[in-house]
């Protein structure tokens, strides 16, 4: 049982990830505690629904036998259903017009907005936006790979192992090739076999051992194998292990076909 309350603990923190997101959370705690005294209404509202998620998040044996059943990875969606913002913003509407002087309903105001910009971060920046590519909005290397991979097919689809940061952006340009993994490495809906989050696990190492990749990769189908050489540190030779370069895609993903396929 520790074992689940530890779990849903961690889910918890990754959903709202560091301070920033603990502060909003206080505020949400405490707009939930103000919601009991401002009447019926209210408390069947907001009060009630939002402690009910709460109830079922937190609670270890609805995480044993639901959570790790059918949310496995995504357990920590439950809590979208919490209105986090509009009650914030609710609660802070209905204290500061209860204010009867001005000044001091405009330093609520300030204090509330102060407090949400300093313990917030910027969403619309470099890191989580940028200019399209394309018109398919991914990376232009996941089209040109799957171009390549998909002009040597040897049957209607391919299997292909690639970099993390391009396993998810490939299914959505072509079926055609199809990576080995994709999200459920990393724990979302289902899990992978051991074989395969072994090479998931080397593909996120600098130094990957080059050595299972390719077993794995023969054993799976993988014709192709694309390394990333501005982080992976591999040789620049793969014919030992069964695999010679074909392409190089903006100078830093390399595209290895196994050697004896049919090109």
């Amino acid at each position: 049982m520790i074992t689940y309350c530890i779990a849903v603990w961690g889910e918890f923190t990754k959903f709202i990830g560091g301070r920033g997101g603990l502060a909003h959370w206080l505020m949400f705690g405490a707009a939930l505690l103000c919601c009991i005294l401002m009447g019926k209404s209210t408390r069947k509202k907001l009060f009630w629904p939002s402690a009910l998620v709460l109830v079922f998040f937190f609670n270890p044996l609805f995480y044993a036998y639901v959570g790790t059943r059918f949310l496995s990875g995504v357990y920590w969606r439950l809590l979208w259903m919490l209105p986090v913002s509009f009650v914030i913003a609710f609660v802070l509407t209905e204290l500061t017009f209860k204010v009867k002087k001005n000044i001091f309903r405009a330093a609520a105001v300030i204090a509330a907005c102060a407090c949400i910009i300093l313990t917030g971060r910027r969403e619309f920046s470099a890191e989580t936006y940028s200019e399209k590519e394309n018109a398919y909005e991914i990376p232009q290397a996941a089209i040109e790979i799957s171009d390549i991979v998909m002009g040597q097919l040897w049957d209607w689809k391919e299997s292909i192992i690639v970099p993390n940061e391009l396993m998810c952006y490939i299914r959505q340009y072509t079926c055609a090739v199809t990576p080995l993994y994709g999200r459920n490495a990393e724990g979302f809906i289902t899990n992978i076999e051991p074989a395969e989050a072994s090479v998931f696990a080397e593909m996120s190492r600098e130094e990957p051992d080059v050595e299972l990749i390719t077993d794995v990769a023969k054993e799976k189908g993988c014709r192709f194998i694309v390394f990333n050489t501005s982080f992976h540190r591999i040789p620049e030779d793969l014919t030992g292990y069964g695999y010679e370069q074909i392409d190089v895609v903006e100078d830093v993903y390399v595209i290895y076909r196994q050697i004896g396929q049919p090109d």
